[in-house]
């Protein structure tokens, strides 16, 4: 069986995913429960990659075991998804308009209808005069203890001052505090901010890369 085909599978078993979470799926566990793949979508295992297709891009997927935090020494805040949507939708924009990722106060909105939703994973940091810099999302799977960072962004002018390793620095933190087993994210490889060597600074491992394929 190829690896694309496991992420079709609505249930696989949770201890297999378990065993090794980040080469299993390219996804979290959860997400795998519901998702459907278009069939125009090949998702491969760098393990699986022979250069098959021509039109792709390279994903990380990397893990954390919360051992060995890094103290918390600065202030930061809790978001409030119902009050504070419109700041970190322009937020969030402003930060991967180089990726041209786009969100909306709806798309946030409904981040709140998942059932791995967390408040107190929202979490966000001020510049002098209140404004939001920096912020992060983290998500609990409940069923097999795994956090999931969502997002993590850093507007591009308060960028190289050590923000985004704070930002996950606290979000392991309160992931660890409720009782999660390990932690996971996922990102673009090439993205020119350089994502992986942030999460390399938090304590993240492992080599595990997927391609998504079109076909």
């Amino acid at each position: 069986m190829e690896m694309d085909e496991l992420v079709r599978r609505d249930l696989m078993d949770i201890n297999e995913y378990l065993q090794d979470p980040c080469g299993k799926l390219s996804i979290p566990y959860w997400k795998n429960k519901t998702l459907v793949i278009p069939d125009s979508i090949r998702i491969i295992h760098c393990r699986d990659w022979n250069g098959q297709y021509s039109d792709f891009q390279r994903f990380f997927r990397v893990k954390h075991d919360l051992r060995d935090l890094c103290p918390i020494d600065f202030d930061y805040d809790t978001l409030s998804i119902d009050y504070q949507t419109a700041e970190l939708s322009e937020m969030i924009n402003e930060s991967y308009g180089h990726e041209n990722i786009v969100v909306n106060e709806k798309d946030i909105l409904k981040w709140k209808q998942h059932e791995t939703f967390r408040e107190d994973l929202c979490v966000y940091i001020n510049a002098d005069g209140g404004k939001m810099v920096a912020s992060g999302i983290a998500e609990l799977d409940e069923t097999c203890r795994e956090g999931v960072i969502e997002w993590v962004q850093v507007l591009p002018e308060y960028r190289k001052r050590g923000l985004g390793k704070k930002i996950v620095d606290v979000l392991l933190w309160r992931l660890k505090g409720i009782e999660a087993d390990f932690v996971t994210v996922s990102g673009n490889l090439d993205n020119t901010s350089g994502p992986l060597e942030l999460y390399r600074k938090c304590g993240f491992t492992g080599d595990d890369i997927w391609y998504i394929c079109r076909v």
